[in-house]
């Protein structure tokens, strides 16, 4: 009798204990981080700077509406968190580039990272992005290559050579038969980019019944064009497309003017997209072409708001740099994984990009095995001070212009 008292005694003390023990376990867990750090290394100074800003700024104004809104919410901690954006400048150096990401993944020990702008930049970021396994998302960047390399942790949400080439013909092939261009002049910008849309430009424009009449290749650090401007119109080109770094896209039309010479069609996928490109060539900057993965137009859900949002925070703005946008959407789509992450993991998130089925101010968005969006590019030109949606078709705010002479 004894014994069996003695065993409801210890068993009730342990049960006690177990008990007692229960929330002490729960109340123990880490507690929540005051923000979710998030890094980015852009270009603020040096030659890509003009992007590097508009990206900044469109990181920053997502953060903001998010963090507006109380932040991600995160399962893991029941509640929402806001985004602490780190960003640094890497002036347009890929070494400080590679050297400021280790930093913010090392010691600031971000969740994930932002890309920087322009391919040229972003390439040097992905293997420190890798080696890290951090989760790693860039807008502006639009080569191939690296993506074919296994790496598990870096995502693209742009388009790339072949899908600009497409469309570029798109915007050819929308123009009526009988006034439409058809002999093409291809620059070769001498990076990844420039060489695998030119190797777009060899597989598609004949299919098209567009001639390439003339091929030439240039570095990033080429100021004088003339040569290349004197081949084409020796050729009897009336299409110029390129890949231009963005200083070189104000540089150009100033010697085509002094040479005489102005294609009808110039596509100019980089630089003319930039906030300030209207201030700085005026009329000149009539009928040139660039990229619109993004656009004020696009009715997506969000984009108005953030269109009203960015003019109210520049008043003194024109018009919104197209990198403004892609910043934007891709908080848009970090922010939508560690959502579903529901964990901060860097693996975890990473696994969440990955999955992403989403509709970002830009249109829907999903990365194939290589982590590369599926996207349809689209065309701005400048009509009149104006960045003018021309493709795609269903989007376009009004038809592509042809370009008269000087």
């Amino acid at each position: 009798m004894r014994r069996s008292r003695r065993s409801i005694m210890l068993w009730s003390i342990g049960l006690t204990l177990m008990l007692v023990g229960l929330p002490f376990t729960t109340y123990s867990a880490e507690p929540s981080p005051k923000t979710i750090k998030v890094g980015a290394v852009v270009s603020l100074t040096g030659a890509y700077a003009a992007g590097g800003r508009d990206l900044k700024a469109g990181y920053e104004l997502s953060v903001k509406h998010i963090n507006a809104d109380g932040g991600i919410y995160v399962k893991e901690f029941g509640k929402k968190i806001p985004i602490e954006l780190i960003l640094l400048d890497d002036e347009s150096d890929t070494t400080k580039t590679v050297s400021r990401m280790e930093k913010l993944s090392t010691v600031d020990k971000i969740w994930a990272f932002l890309g920087g702008f322009g391919s040229g930049m972003n390439v040097a970021q992905l293997a420190t992005a890798e080696k890290n396994k951090v989760p790693w998302i860039g807008v502006t960047i639009a080569v191939d290559a690296p993506f074919k390399q296994g790496y598990k942790y870096t995502f693209r949400a742009w388009d790339n050579g072949y899908m600009d080439t497409e469309s570029m013909i798109g915007v050819v092939e929308s123009i009526p038969k009988e006034k439409r261009p058809t002999k093409l002049a291809y620059w070769e910008l001498k990076d990844d980019w420039g060489i695998e849309t030119g190797a777009a430009v060899r597989a598609l424009c004949p299919k098209h019944g567009i001639e390439v009449v003339s091929y030439e290749k240039y570095s990033p650090s080429t100021t004088d064009f003339s040569s290349l401007i004197l081949a084409a119109r020796k050729a009897g080109a009336e299409i110029v497309y390129t890949t231009y770094i963005p200083p070189q896209s104000l540089t150009v039309p100033k010697q085509m003017k002094e040479l005489g010479w102005r294609p009808k069609l110039h596509f100019s996928q980089r630089g003319p997209d930039l906030g300030g490109y209207w201030d700085a060539l005026g009329q000149d900057a009539n009928y040139i072409l660039s990229c619109g993965t993004w656009d004020e137009a696009y009715k997506y859900p969000g984009n108005k708001k953030m269109v009203e949002d960015y003019y109210a925070e520049n008043p003194k703005a024109k018009f919104i740099g197209l990198p403004v946008g892609a910043g934007y959407f891709a908080v848009q789509i970090l922010a939508d994984a560690i959502k579903r992450a529901g964990i901060l993991d860097r693996d975890k998130i990473r696994d969440a990009i990955a999955t992403t089925d989403l509709v970002t101010i830009r249109g829907p968005i999903k990365f194939d095995k290589e982590n590369k969006a599926i996207l349809k590019e689209g065309w701005r030109q400048w009509q009149n001070g104006k960045q003018v949606l021309v493709y795609p078709l269903e989007h376009a705010v009004g038809p592509v212009l042809l370009a008269p002479p000087w």
